[in-house]
């Protein structure tokens, strides 16, 4: 029987769902991303994205707030997308208006601030439905799953996406390539040790830090 990733508990006289995942984040995970909330708030404030789930996408492709070894920058896009490539976003997806789009296309995908933006741009790019703050948990499922690729056919199957959120969803198989930090790639097939991006963003979403 799996077990339910959701418990109850009373605050100010109403019952408060807070999620319990098989497998979180810890507290100085948790602590981590605390630190550096307000940037995703910005980019939450100018795409309506919620920071929760720029937040996650951050944690599952790096959790370094600089460039890691392997391109892509903190928010690992692969391939990395060409100045035309963010300007379409940056106008497709915000109202950002000449120098301020400028600036982050200049700062491109290597910096942290301009990163979590352009991740969220592309959050929006990979699903039909506008995505908001208080999009449907399904929404945001898709979206984490369009944005790893949608190599395991659905949300929930995908490690990348539902790993540790519950009983049946732990130590999940990750297949797949990865850059292998000299131009190629590298096959994976692993079994998975971290939350998926759904179970940080129902976590972070539960926590409310």
């Amino acid at each position: 029987m799996s077990m339910h990733p959701c418990f109850m508990v009373k605050a100010q006289h109403k019952e408060v769902a807070m999620f319990q995942p098989v497998l979180g984040l810890t507290e100085r995970q948790i602590d981590r991303i605390r630190q550096v909330k307000h940037v995703f708030e910005k980019a939450e404030k100018i795409t309506g994205v919620p920071w929760e789930a720029i937040a996650a996408i951050w944690y599952r492709e790096s959790f370094s707030i600089t460039p890691p070894k392997t391109p892509g920058g903190p928010f690992q896009f692969d391939p990395i997308p060409d100045k035309p490539t963010l300007l379409a976003l940056l106008l497709r997806f915000t109202n950002l208006k000449g120098k301020d789009i400028d600036q982050y296309i200049q700062k491109g995908v290597n910096d942290f601030e301009a990163g979590a933006l352009f991740a969220a741009c592309w959050l929006r790019l990979k699903v039909k439905p506008i995505i908001t703050p208080d999009a449907a948990d399904e929404v945001i499922k898709d979206a984490f799953c369009g944005y790893n690729g949608r190599a395991y056919g659905s949300a929930d199957r995908s490690p990348y996406v539902m790993n540790g959120f519950d009983q049946e969803r732990f130590n999940m198989v990750l297949r797949g390539t990865i850059p292998d930090g000299r131009g190629g790639r590298k096959r994976v097939e692993i079994v998975d040790k971290r939350p998926g991006a759904f179970t940080v963003y129902k976590q972070l979403k539960s926590l409310n830090i």
